[in-house]
């Protein structure tokens, strides 16, 4: 499948309604009795993960490359939810700086970004955990079908751990197996990240 032809809207509208991800409700879990804080939710895609931490007491900024998701990660609000959410349309090549967080949140939306960003965008991600603060998300792996996109970043086992080193890490999960994508079966190399700054 040619990235550049994915129809991200048609994608969104086929995750309307998904439950939460495991991988976020996890990484909540494991935060015990802390109260809610500051979030980021790196390409929140139609705003399931956003959502739900709105609804958990969160202050949730979301990013997402699309204009529209902003209106489908604000369905269903009330008031004083929206009042703890910003939205910012916005590619990850151009982000910049992120808000200090206690959860940095991404959902298989990191290896979208092109490779010679990727490293700008991880150094802001790591600046924007607080001490004791939380990463969580996905990243791909070399066996990934998607491996040969040249706007799309992969890391192996190595890299990956690379990448959280100095990080507390609660669990790096390594998913190598055929499954299905919006677009079709697909061969999926995948690591689900949950992390932690030390405090």
């Amino acid at each position: 499948m040619d990235m550049s032809d994915l129809d991200w809207t048609g994608y969104f509208d086929s995750q309307a309604g998904r439950r939460v991800r495991s991988l976020l409700v996890d990484t909540l879990a494991r935060r015990g009795a802390a109260p809610p804080g500051t979030a980021l939710d790196l390409g929140c895609g139609e705003g399931t993960e956003t959502r739900h931490l709105l609804r958990n007491g969160w202050r949730v900024f979301a990013y997402d490359a699309d204009p529209a998701s902003e209106a489908r990660v604000r369905a269903g609000l009330d008031a004083e939810q929206l009042s703890r959410l910003t939205f910012t349309a916005s590619r990850f090549e151009d982000l910049g700086a992120l808000p200090p967080a206690h959860l940095v949140y991404s959902s298989f939306a990191l290896p979208f970004c092109s490779p010679e960003a990727f490293p700008g965008l991880w150094t802001s991600i790591r600046a924007a955990l607080r001490p004791g603060a939380w990463f969580a998300g996905e990243l791909f792996g070399p066996r990934d079908d998607w491996a040969h996109t040249p706007t799309m970043n992969f890391h192996d086992r190595v890299g990956v751990e690379g990448l959280v080193s100095g990080l507390e890490v609660a669990s790096v999960v390594e998913d190598d197996r055929p499954g299905q994508s919006f677009g079709g079966p697909k061969h999926w190399h995948v690591f689900h990240i949950s992390a932690r700054r030390p405090s």
